[in-house]
């Protein structure tokens, strides 16, 4: 192996003083620290990206609206959507079509009521969609995937809320819109009364919302056990135990049912506003309350905890 030496002096140069010795081993100090690296070793790597708290990576991520469209993708691609959606535009569609035939028709709001009580059982089906909307993902592992490609937790939630609860809003006012004309033509002759009118706007959209905001209830419910089973049985107790057990109460069994997700959506199909407890927006509005106190409470486990 040769030795580490300075270069020699030009020829026919003096015997160098100490002085130019020394300068001379200076100005060529830079080569002689590049010839001693060892031959096998290798070049230093590039400062690795440090890693943030909760996952997050200090370099650039895709925008939100590349989550949205990798929401989109998923939710529509999945097997567990479409047979859910089909189930509920099935029931909801179906009960119509089966209630037209063999009820008679009453007054002139029985057949919003009528055509649109499959809602009542087709919610099921919506909320369980929102609980697998993340809980498949955990179950899969494919969680793990999406909060590497995106990193910002609390933004992937917002995301499948938004994603979920636009199908669900749309699939609900072209079926339950279906549905209600099904129910017109089949009950009643009476359409362009301003009180149908009225009744069908507040039936149809009003339903579609809340398919869309139990969904989300069950996102959150999702979000928060992820564990699909767990949540879906949390979510059926939320909505049918208060109808179930309310009237067994000795007392406070009203409140019990005025304020639960069911009574809300009977308020909306065709119970009569304001007479009993709280309206039909109003009783929205509060199934949209526990809707976002769910979403919060998964959305902290979420950043919180490890996937």
């Amino acid at each position: 192996m040769a030795q580490n030496t300075p270069p020699p002096m030009p020829q026919g140069a003096s015997h160098p003083t100490p002085e130019q010795y020394q300068q001379h081993q200076q100005q060529h100090m830079p080569q002689q620290q590049q010839f001693q690296q060892h031959p096998g070793q290798q070049a230093p790597y590039p400062p690795v990206q440090q890693v943030q708290p909760h996952g997050q990576l200090g370099g650039g991520n895709a925008g939100f609206g590349r989550v949205l469209l990798s929401e989109w993708t998923k939710i529509r691609t999945v097997r567990s959507t479409m047979w859910t959606l089909i189930v509920m535009v099935g029931l909801i569609v179906g009960m119509a079509v089966l209630l037209g035939g063999v009820a008679k028709p009453g007054g002139a709001d029985d057949y919003v009521a009528l055509s649109l009580i499959g809602v009542m059982i087709a919610q099921i089906a919506a909320a369980t969609l929102g609980v697998l909307t993340i809980s498949a993902e955990y179950t899969t592992g494919m969680i793990r995937t999406t909060l590497t490609a995106y990193p910002r937790r609390i933004q992937v939630l917002v995301a499948k809320g938004l994603v979920f609860a636009g199908l669900m809003f749309v699939v609900g006012v072209v079926t339950n819109g279906i549905s209600a004309l099904i129910g017109q033509s089949m009950l009643t002759s009476r359409f362009g009364d301003s009180t149908v009118d009225t009744d069908l706007f507040r039936s149809i959209v009003g339903s579609s919302l809340y398919l869309a905001v139990i969904g989300l209830f069950g996102l959150g419910l999702g979000a928060l056990l992820r564990h699909s089973a767990g949540a879906i049985t949390a979510l059926l107790g939320v909505i049918l135990l208060p109808m179930i057990i309310g009237p067994m109460l000795p007392s406070g069994g009203d409140k019990v049912m005025e304020y639960s997700p069911m009574f809300a959506l009977i308020k909306l199909i065709g119970g009569s506003d304001g007479e009993d407890g709280l309206g039909a927006w109003p009783s929205l509005l509060l199934i949209a309350v526990y809707a976002a106190i769910a979403l919060i409470a998964g959305g902290v486990r979420l950043t919180s905890r490890d996937v």
